[in-house]
């Protein structure tokens, strides 16, 4: 009886502290029966922040019952695909995406536990990496893994290290089709699968045609952007522009010439594979090693297809060399850093080198070679060397440059110059919000430090107006997260549990960051599209600034987010419950973390005009800083938000 009141009092507890986590994000919040925050931010929060912190209200009982029902029967199913909340990571090679409406759900969820695939994609031959990270916790010391598909269902326990981390590997079978890894946490509880394709080689015939065609279409692209500037600039630039084109031309078609080379070695390596021969260890590895390099270029193009469909935010030559330079880097970015992984995977084919490392397992696995059929080494040397020359020759003209680094270097540096009139600068934003129960206790606070360049723009030939309207941008990378918590003290939980269930921290996880705005350095030439998929914690906010001339003030407004924090920026607490039954329930919570476009935002409108300068050399600049502080040491939530910026005209 015991044990089943300490149950009833932990379900009661947990369902008690969800509520009341946030409390109202205001008018232009949308409430749903999951409790899930969908917060449209756009130009009318112009109240702030102070409206726009909190806890939603608890699930309705009805909704409840049928999730609770939903996950029973996929349980009882084996769902190969769990809910989103059971997940712990996003891997781009397991499938599991998490709904964008999950991205403020604070929820605890049963267990926790982490997995990734080395590949989406393997042959016959090669083996397939699986790690991750659980809950260790007492007797929770391991995982089981389980792999079924076509010809095979195998399962086997992991034991965790130290830190909860956990690797094996899987040794490819000669049956083609779709295999799912199925990861089940350190208490049985959590669970997260994968899915990987195991491909029988006459699929090689054609395996780079998609990436053929993504190049064209992105390259085609970079053509139309080219001849929305050629129509705003003089015959002398439209010329060099020309000779900027051809050159991206040339490296294009050797790039699709490298694409060719492979398609023809793919084919040759099935006909032989179809004759009856079979891969050597090392050569499904490096083929599967290609293979995934090859879809993870389509992968890249593909979002930064999506990233970059936006049009020019007004009709003039400034912008458009804004939408040259992004269409440069869309080309260019992901084709770079490839086209360079191609030369050394091509070449440890020829050589017959081990790719991955973890394929030297596979050298004690014999069981699907059928010696002497298999690939002789000068095979596959002769049947790829045309593409390592070409790779080769590809990535030595892509030199530092890269694909477009000439052309996003003119636009920038000099038609941006020459045509249009730039202030260029620094943004430095932090902020902190502090929660506490009704004795004033905190129980909850976190903070972020973001940086960032702020630019905007103008045609010069505005010049001479009385107010010159402006755009531009803020981008820049959180820098630094900081988090705490003490759930006991929730004041929800407090009372559920009346001191007799004691949450013990098992680990916390605070987003990525790094040190600087990659927009301040970005030597890869990247762009703003590409820096947006390549960097952490990015955010990318388009804003509007009225230039009074006559009475030397800038004003800034902040318009709308083109790209922001994504839901993986959030605090993770794993965490155990332990009650009267002295038994460990393992639970994982997401603490969310507000978009940079609402805390930004907030404290600019209110602070948005800055006084224009002038030295002794006649140079502009601006600069401003402001803070708002929302709440005192007595109220339930405190904010306090800081801002600097610092611009010069160039």
């Amino acid at each position: 009886m015991k044990p089943l009141l300490i149950s009833l009092l932990f379900l009661l507890v947990m369902q008690q502290c969800e509520a009341q986590i946030f409390k109202q994000l205001g008018d232009k919040i949308k409430r749903d029966a999951e409790w899930r925050i969908r917060s449209k931010a756009d130009q009318q929060v112009s109240k702030g922040i102070d409206t726009l912190l909190a806890i939603p209200k608890k699930v309705a009982d009805k909704k409840k019952e049928k999730n609770s029902k939903t996950e029973n029967k996929a349980a009882e199913n084996k769902t190969s695909i769990p809910s989103s909340k059971n997940n712990g990571t996003n891997n781009s090679l397991t499938g599991n995406k998490p709904g964008a409406a999950d991205e403020n759900d604070m929820a605890p969820q049963d267990g926790f536990i982490k997995m990734q695939l080395s590949a989406s994609t393997v042959f016959a031959g090669g083996i397939v990496s699986i790690t991750g990270e659980s809950a260790r916790y007492k007797n929770f010391n391991q995982v089981e893994i389980s792999v079924s598909g076509p010809s095979t269902k195998e399962s086997k326990q992991i034991p965790l290290n130290a830190e909860g981390k956990f690797n094996t590997v899987w040794y490819a079978s000669d049956k083609a089709g779709t295999y799912t890894v199925t990861a089940k946490g350190s208490d049985k509880k959590g669970l997260q699968t994968a899915q990987f394709t195991l491909y029988a080689l006459p699929m090689l015939q054609n395996w780079c045609s998609e990436n053929i065609d993504l190049t064209k279409k992105a390259y085609d692209k970079l053509k139309d952007s080219k001849e929305q500037v050629k129509e705003s600039i003089g015959s002398k630039d439209k010329e060099a522009l020309e000779k900027k084109m051809d050159d991206i031309t040339r490296k294009k078609d050797k790039l699709l010439k490298l694409f060719e080379d492979l398609n023809t070695a793919g084919k040759e390596i099935a006909r032989l594979a179809q004759s009856g021969k079979n891969l050597s260890p090392n050569l499904a590895g490096n083929l599967s090693e290609l293979n995934n390099t090859l879809a993870e270029q389509r992968k890249k193009m593909k979002q930064i297809e999506e990233y970059n469909d936006h049009k020019p935010a007004d009709n003039t030559v400034c912008e458009y060399l804004v939408m040259l330079n992004e269409a440069c880097a869309a080309f260019s970015v992901y084709t770079n850093l490839e086209s360079k992984a191609l030369v050394t995977i091509i070449g440890n084919i020829q050589l017959d080198k081990v790719v991955p490392k973890a394929v030297g397992m596979v050298n004690e696995q014999k069981q699907w070679l059928s010696e002497p059929n298999d690939f002789a080494i000068k095979e596959p040397a002769k049947i790829f060397a045309t593409a390592g020359v070409d790779a080769k020759s590809l990535s030595s003209e892509l030199g530092v440059a890269g694909f477009a680094g000439d052309m996003v270097q003119f636009a920038t540096d000099f038609l941006m110059k020459k045509y249009c009139g730039v202030f260029k600068g620094d943004f430095q934003h932090d902020y902190t919000v502090e929660f506490r129960n009704s004795k004033g206790q905190n129980w909850w606070t976190y903070g972020v430090k973001m940086r960032a360049v702020v630019t905007l723009r103008y045609p010069k030939e505005k010049d001479g107006v009385n107010v010159i309207k402006m755009k531009g941008n803020i981008e820049g990378n959180a820098t630094n997260f900081s988090f705490f918590e003490d759930v006991e003290k929730e004041d929800e939980f407090h009372e559920g549990s009346k001191g007799k269930i004691e949450v013990v921290p098992i680990k916390t996880f605070t987003p990525l960051a790094v040190s600087f705005a990659t927009s301040e350095r970005d030597i890869l030439g990247f762009g703003a599209i590409a820096r947006g998929m390549a960097t952490p914690a990015y955010f990318n906010l388009a804003i509007d600034a009225e230039y009074d001339v006559n009475a030397d003030k800038i004003k800034i407004f902040v318009n709308q987010a083109l790209v922001d924090f994504t839901m993986y920026v959030s605090n993770k607490y794993v965490f155990a419950l332990v009650g009267g039954d002295l038994l460990p329930y393992i639970k994982q919570m997401n603490f969310p973390i507000h978009k940079a476009f609402v805390t930004i935002g907030s404290v600019i409108r209110s602070n948005n005009e800055f006084d224009v300068t002038k030295d002794a050399k006649g140079n502009l600049s601006f600069n401003g800083k402001a803070n708002k502080h929302l709440g005192d040491k007595s109220s339930t939530i405190e904010h306090d938000l800081n801002f600097t910026i610092s611009a010069k005209k160039e």
